[in-house]
């Protein structure tokens, strides 16, 4: 079979594709080249600079496959986060939604072609993008993939700033180095002289409409300005505010329901009361997103500055902590033995010094801490039991200065520095330190 003849028989054995990329499809025919299907329709002039060092490469004659999503379709996904957004595009690019993954609920760990996040280059307008300060280390569900990776954080990046978003995927390290086994993501910013753009959305989810407490809404603001000055300066700004509430999609723990049988009188002090005691959904989170894209001419040179700055803090239950031990029984009418937690175990403590007049029997009139009996229990600072909420704030700093043009005979140069920091403190509240006994605190910063 000839080359051309295996070109007809896959244009016939996929008509859909044949009726939306007919062009494209006929114009690699006559060059000679492999065309690659982007993944929205696009231009067949389209001038791609991802995967390539020459800058009259187009995404019909690549040989490599090439994705190039425009902003119309970046900013029609109803998401506050780009990996959501992109998720939904691409399907080669995945990303879990977390729930109860420790860390990894604060940065969201990518994959691209089934590999981990830090084997995907990530570009902004060309410069790496700095990875961010988690090494992901949950090894649960669809996070598990990338456990020990270090991705970039492409949420702190706001979607109605980018022009276009180049998607290699393809291993490419002998041009681009080991980080980029899986392929390159080249987010394009915007470069608007004029025009303002302005966004709102709101959604949330349904449980039959009775639950108000966790029906997880989300609103977003974002927008966008361009300005241009002459036709040497523009300057693009984009910026978003979000705030997404978190969702309960579970019942309550089976132990929480034997201890408000036994215990009606402390049955409002069980964690999220009269919600479950441990929250299995997504979690809180708001923040915001801004970024600053600007370049002015200087002859035929150009100097480029562009700044990103991000700011998202998102509050993640834990695991219920129960004070009792009892047994239930499941769908199939097995009985399981259901254990308390090690917090609750008594603590033995240094009891004081035989004859000290000052040493008092009891401690604030609480009967459990007995100093000479030398034990205490938790109980009686969570008598129903606790569930630590797990904080973590996420920032992102990046800036890239820089200075490019080209010679007579062609010849481009770019002379450029790039400056970034990620951070991600981590606090936890409504917990304890079992060490310190009563003088315990509940909230802690890491």
């Amino acid at each position: 079979m000839t080359s051309n003849q295996y070109r007809r028989t896959l244009l016939s054995s996929a008509t859909a594709l044949t009726l939306v990329f007919a062009a494209e499809a006929a114009q690699a025919a006559q060059v000679g080249t492999t065309a690659t299907v982007p993944v929205t329709t696009i231009s067949s002039d389209e001038i791609v600079i991802t995967g390539t060092r020459r800058t009259d490469r187009t995404v019909t004659n690549s040989a490599s496959p090439i994705d190039v999503i425009g902003s119309a379709e970046l900013v029609q996904q109803p998401t506050a986060n780009l990996l959501d957004t992109v998720k939904n595009i691409v399907p080669s690019f995945f990303v879990g939604q977390n729930t109860i993954s420790d860390a990894s609920s604060f940065v969201r760990a990518p994959s691209l072609r089934g590999l981990p996040g830090d084997e995907t280059l990530v570009q902004i307008n060309g410069k790496r993008f700095n990875r961010s300060a988690l090494v992901q280390v949950y090894t649960g569900g669809d996070t598990g993939l990338s456990f020990g990776s270090q991705s970039s954080d492409i949420g702190a990046i706001p979607a109605i700033g980018i022009g276009n978003l180049q998607i290699l995927r393809d291993g490419a390290t002998a041009q681009y180095g080991s980080d980029a086994i899986a392929g390159v993501m080249n987010f394009g910013m915007r470069n608007d002289r004029r025009g303002i753009e302005l966004q709102a959305r709101y959604g949330r989810y349904y449980d039959h409409g009775d639950n108000v407490l966790d029906s997880g809404k989300s609103r977003q603001l974002a927008g966008n300005v361009g300005l241009g000055i002459g036709p040497s300066f523009f300057l693009d700004v984009a910026g978003e505010y979000y705030d997404d509430e978190g969702t309960s999609r579970g019942a309550t723990r089976p132990i929480a329901l034997i201890f408000a049988a036994a215990n009606p009188t402390l049955a409002t002090q069980l964690p999220n009361y009269p919600l479950p005691v441990q929250i299995w959904g997504l979690s809180p989170q708001h923040g915001w997103k801004g970024m600053v894209n600007s370049g002015v001419d200087v002859g035929p040179t150009q100097i480029y500055l562009t700044l990103l700055g991000a700011y998202n803090k998102a509050n993640e239950s834990f695991n219920f902590r129960s004070p009792i031990s009892g047994t239930a029984l499941d769908v199939a009418g097995i009985s399981h033995g259901l254990g308390k937690n090690g917090a609750f175990n008594n603590i033995f403590l240094t009891p004081c010094p035989t004859g000290n007049a000052t040493c008092p029997a009891t401690t604030n009139g609480n009967p459990d801490y007995v100093i000479n009996g030398t034990t205490f229990n938790f109980a009686s600072i969570y008598p129903a039991g606790f569930t630590p909420r797990f904080i973590g704030i996420t920032k992102e700093r990046f800036g890239t200065l820089g200075w490019k043009g080209s010679f007579d005979n062609g010849l481009t140069w770019d002379l450029s520095g790039t400056l970034a920091k990620n951070t991600l403190a981590l606090s936890m509240n409504h917990s304890l330190s079992a060490t310190y006994g009563p003088q315990s605190q509940t909230s802690f910063q890491f």
